[in-house]
């Protein structure tokens, strides 16, 4: 059972759940609660202590200055037709209040402290993705149920974040499966004294990290980013791009000593070509480590503001950490949301004790059991970190067949579109029979015998869909 199976059969269940519970007051309000939010978009939590970059990456993913809106209250931005905000107080009832616009983000004009708020804006990415900035130091307790999917930030993995991140991983039920969770190592442009080659050094850091079992275990990814550069380069503007071509214009021996400190750079008599006040600027939207970035960007043929932005927002690992969001997290919207319905309901069946909840949570683990997305989003993961290996054509295809590029049959199979439906019988049951023979090779590693018999239920499931929706 994968993807709408999972969703639709979760769905059923905690409709089931919703009217058994009818006349308890707070199971019912939570169980509501969770099927008006099932169909909705992915909800991703931003998480991090102070000055770890939370605001500046939500910006950098949507695109534009938006956060923050108040870095103590728990905001959720989304999708809308025009900017409008709501303010939820402690107490009372939601209502809407004005939202502007300035050189720091989004202000909201509440009259009273708000534990939320929730913004509109327009944006692309917010059409599948909500991001929710998080206040730091909040307990996992009570960011956990507010997401379906989780970015911790932290510029190196300690015992807090473990903590944290083994504070989402149940012993039994839904919560199980760590599916949820991954790393972002920020400060990634601080790495090598904030030379350009830092960034890469933070990159292969963030890959040794998550190849280690215990990280694995507890997360899907591990990424390494600079959301200060990312966000300059996502936003980047004709006139900032100007003064970084007009500073690497100079010959390298007479601006090189201005990039040794921040006094240096922005000094009343340092680089004369730029004024003081544009310098100050650049160094408050891309830091000194970015800045050195863009001129070595620029003197190496980034010769338009679009070929710098593409340039650095590759280089600041923000390129990466979109594509991993999108393969872990929005590809597998479905199961994720699923995940995040169904921990609501296995701890009210097992707390709010009524006549049919034992029957309930047989069902749920009944439905868990048959849950095959987990196992494929946990190769998924394995497969890209490199804590499971496997020969590098069958491993392209092991990615491919586990939706790695797309969730769709034909994706799945590496078929194009126009191909006819004996095209699809024929590619699905010449893949399931090599992963056949792949899980039972006696040269292969328990480990990678374990991967194949993933990939080959995979196989099965999708002759499994073939037969239910051919005729």
């Amino acid at each position: 059972m994968t993807g709408g199976d999972l969703e639709q059969r979760a769905h059923a269940l905690l409709s089931q759940a919703a009217h058994v519970y009818r006349g308890h007051p707070r199971a019912a309000g939570r169980l509501r609660h969770t099927l008006d939010r099932f169909a909705g978009p992915l909800r991703l939590a931003v998480v991090g202590e102070a000055r770890t970059g939370r605001s500046t990456l939500v910006n950098a993913l949507v695109g534009e200055e938006i956060a923050p809106v108040d870095p103590a209250t728990f905001v959720t931005y989304r999708d809308g037709t025009q900017p409008r905000a709501w303010c939820h107080p402690e107490q009372g009832r939601p209502y809407e209040v004005p939202v502007t616009r300035g050189p720091g983000g989004l202000q909201l004009g509440a009259d009273t402290a708000m534990s939320r708020a929730v913004v509109q804006w327009p944006s692309r990415v917010l059409r599948r993705t909500e991001l929710i900035d998080t206040p730091p130091s909040v307990p996992p307790g009570q960011i956990l149920p507010e997401a379906d999917a989780v970015l911790l930030l932290t510029p190196r993995i300690g015992e807090t974040d473990l903590r944290f991140l083994g504070a989402g991983r149940g012993l039994r039920g839904p919560s199980i499966h760590p599916v949820h969770a991954m790393v972002v190592l920020t400060k990634a442009d601080t790495h090598g004294d904030g030379l350009p080659g830092g960034l890469l050094e933070a990159r292969r850091a963030a890959r040794r990290r998550r190849r280690e079992p215990a990280i694995g275990a507890l997360c899907q990814d591990v990424v390494a980013v600079s959301p200060m550069i990312g966000h300059a380069a996502r936003t980047l503007r004709d006139d900032e791009y100007l003064v970084i071509a007009r500073i690497a214009a100079l010959p390298k021996a007479e601006a090189d000593p201005f990039l040794l400190s921040t006094d240096r750079f922005t000094a009343a008599g340092s680089l004369t070509v730029v004024d003081q006040q544009a310098r100050i600027a650049l160094l408050r939207r891309l830091g000194l480590g970015g800045i050195r970035l863009a001129l070595a960007l620029t003197r190496t043929g980034s010769t338009t503001r679009a070929e710098l932005a593409d340039r650095l927002h590759e280089h600041s690992g923000l390129k990466e950490l979109q594509a991993s969001i999108g393969e872990l997290f929005v590809a597998r919207r479905a199961a994720l949301k699923a995940r995040s319905a169904l921990i609501v309901l296995d701890q009210i069946l097992r707390t709010e004790l009524l006549p049919p909840s034992p029957q309930l949570l047989a069902e749920l683990e009944l439905l868990m059991a048959g849950a095959h997305d987990y196992a494929e989003m946990r190769l998924l993961s394995a497969l890209r970190s490199g804590r499971v290996e496997l020969p590098a054509e069958t491993a392209l295809e092991a990615l491919r067949l586990l939706g790695g590029a797309g969730t769709s049959l034909g994706e799945r199979l590496g078929l194009p579109t126009e191909a006819t439906v004996d095209d699809i019988w024929a590619a699905a049951g010449s893949s399931a029979e090599l992963w056949r023979e792949e899980a039972a090779l006696g040269s292969r590693t328990p480990a990678q015998r374990r991967a194949a018999a993933v990939v080959l239920r995979s196989c099965e499931a999708i002759l499994a869909d073939l037969t239910v929706t051919t005729p």
